[in-house]
């Protein structure tokens, strides 16, 4: 890819799964096979240049269909299925014109930074996203909340402000935020979903230490808590007045090596390939999962979760061997060991709940082969920083995606954004099969470029994958309809036997100008008051219309087509459309948006995502 998507190592309540939407295959002259997203609409828009000619489809579908049922019958034009072949009438010669687009603006013949190249509205409830090369995960991106709809009027009118009075579209209204107390949410019963909620208030509140979470749980004073200590999951399974929540373990913990870290030596030792090898076979996973992660976690292999679509079963970890470790120490020049250090985090994750007892157990593992690691730590923002710009030697981290995707995980970590395992990519031919599976639109493709992706992680090892950690929620009885989701929670479809649910979580959110946040907690806030285009079922990781009810892709992933769902009103009255699309898209993209506030102004991201702004370009 022409642009770079930039490291993020942030500890996000969010993981992974999905399909992009399909493709249709060639079909003869004047038919169409109907796909998953599709709708009568959209098909007429692509294929005959004009959404409002659906009707002509069914008319001649339905004709045909009287002498040869190879066709289908369309009763409702609202309801086709996969796998119908329909009628198409003869195209229309006429060019769609947009009614409005706003486009990238750098000059002729550069070479952009970003992938975004336009955004089109085609007419009130129709939107067209161009981009200058495949964008393969833009459904999964688009459903999350970092890139959810706000009210463009409130925006305007609160400027800075508006990160602290939310308007969206969404189930819930934003109330009332106590900073590091509490925020209310009150049931929006004018929210077009054809489930209304049914808890009448939201209150989250900051509880960070995860006993004291459970505690008041039990004692009654909140009504559900996130992220219970894994030495509490017993006595929460055994409160009769409690109900337990377990998710998938689909985050990663890793410890990654430097190839460019300089011994006091002055050598280079993780820069051989035997050195990596010889640490993969010295550190004994099992014991540390067995110990650290009773019933949440499981030993990794990989760099990305078992669950997840491109996982790679038949890769085969480096057995725990002492022995082993010290013979390829030896063949690569370090018959006594050598001194390096190990990096360990001074925050608990879902990954490592625990970060010093795990860094103990893998400085003893290592100790045991001949490796002596110094123990290091920072604060965390300091430690970061610091583990970007490859200043580690070996650094315990880890990760919970964004969207469900794999190149969520493998691009992240070994696209060369961070000197983390090396100055540049980690290894070439690997960051080669990433880009190529970010590059089609053909998901058996992207499938199979992933497994090799992760067979060749395997083999060259640039750091080590240690655990797989699930978590567990928890909940007064009374609670039906929930559904723990391991990406974010939606609360309209569940029901309590209070009207009011107090929800206890680790910390207080950032900021609600979501586009500008990067922590899970004003998203979780942020998936309640905002509809995004798309979103994930709740409970699942699969993306289902919202905002936008159907979408569409060409061939080769460049051009996406969304239709939008009609009747929609912010919660300040204001009218959802394609104006309202395209103005929150450019607030973000352009840096020189007239209404662009946020929080910081870097819009992490987009630049992940689409991966640069509005007129930049590589140097």
């Amino acid at each position: 890819m022409k642009y770079v998507r930039i490291l993020m190592v942030m500890a996000m309540l969010a993981t992974s799964l999905l399909a992009v939407a399909p493709v249709a295959a060639q079909e003869p002259a004047g038919t169409y096979k109907v796909v998953a997203g599709d709708t009568l609409f959209v098909i007429a828009l692509n294929h005959l240049g004009d959404g409002s000619r659906y009707l002509e489809i069914v008319e001649q579908t339905n004709k045909l269909n009287a002498t040869d049922d190879t066709y289908a019958f369309i009763e409702n034009p609202d309801l086709i299925e996969i796998g119908w072949v329909l009628a198409l009438p003869e195209a229309s010669t006429a060019t769609v014109v947009a009614e409005k687009v706003i486009s990238d603006t750098i000059a002729a013949g550069a070479d952009p930074l970003g992938n975004m190249k336009s955004i089109s509205k085609i007419n009130d409830y129709t939107i067209v996203f161009e981009f200058y090369e495949p964008q393969p995960a833009l459904p999964a991106q688009l459903a999350t909340p970092q890139l959810s709809i706000h009210s463009p009027t409130a925006i305007k009118k609160l400027g800075k402000d508006y990160m602290y009075n939310p308007v969206g579209t969404g189930a819930y209204v934003f109330k009332e935020w106590i900073p590091d107390d509490k925020i209310t949410l009150e049931a929006n019963p004018n929210w077009w979903g054809a489930t209304k909620p049914s808890i009448k208030t939201l209150v989250y509140r900051v509880i960070s230490e995860p006993t004291a979470r459970l505690l008041e749980l039990q004692a009654g004073t909140v009504d559900f808590a996130y992220n219970l200590n894994i030495d509490d999951i017993p006595t929460a399974e055994a409160d009769p007045n409690l109900v337990t929540y377990a998710l998938p373990p689909l985050s990663i913990g890793y410890v990654s090596m430097n190839q460019d870290w300089v011994s006091a030596a002055g050598d280079k030792p993780f820069s051989k390939l035997q050195v990596r090898q010889a640490v993969a076979h010295a550190i004994n996973k099992q014991a540390i999962v067995d110990a650290l992660y009773p019933g949440t976690g499981i030993a990794a292999k990989s760099f990305m979760p078992p669950a997840l679509w491109g996982f790679n079963d038949a890769v085969v970890d480096y057995a725990y061997d002492v022995a082993k470790a010290k013979s390829l120490l030896t063949a690569a020049g370090y018959p006594t060991g050598f001194k390096t250090n190990l990096w360990v985090m001074p925050v608990s994750r879902g990954y490592y709940p625990d970060p010093p007892k795990v860094g103990e157990a893998i400085q003893a593992d290592l100790k045991a082969a001949g490796i002596e690691a110094e123990i290091v730590t920072y604060d965390w923002g300091t430690y970061l920083q610091k583990a970007r710009l490859g200043e580690p030697a070996m650094a315990m981290l880890g990760w919970m995606p964004d969207f469900p995707d794999p190149d969520n995980y493998l691009f992240t970590f070994f696209s060369g954004a961070t000197k983390l395992w090396a100055a540049g990519v980690p290894d070439a031919q690997l960051y080669k099969t990433l880009d190529d599976a970010n590059g089609t639109m053909d998901l058996s493709e992207r499938e199979r470029l992933y497994k090799e992706a992760n067979q060749r992680i395997h083999d060259v090892v640039p750091g080590i994958p240690m655990v797989h950690n699930g978590a567990v929620f928890a909940s007064r009885q009374g609670l039906t309809g929930y559904n723990a989701s391991p990406l974010f929670d939606y609360w309209f479809p569940a029901s309590y036997s209070k009207d009011t649910l107090i929800i206890a979580r680790n910390g207080d959110s950032v900021g609600l100008d979501v586009a500008d946040e990067t922590d899970g907690e004003s998203f979780y806030i942020a998936s309640q008051v905002f509809d995004s285009l798309l979103v994930f079922g709740p409970g699942t990781t699969r993306v289902r219309p919202a905002l936008a009810t159907s979408f569409s892709a060409n061939a080769d992933g460049t051009r996406w087509t969304f239709v939008l769902r009609q009747g929609v009103k912010f919660n300040d009255g204001t009218d959802f459309n394609a104006d309202a699309v395209l103005y929150n898209f450019d607030s973000i993209w352009d840096p020189t948006h007239l209404d662009r506030a946020g929080h910081t102004g870097s819009y992490e991201y987009w630049t992940y995502y689409f991966g640069g702004f509005k007129g930049e370009v590589n140097e």
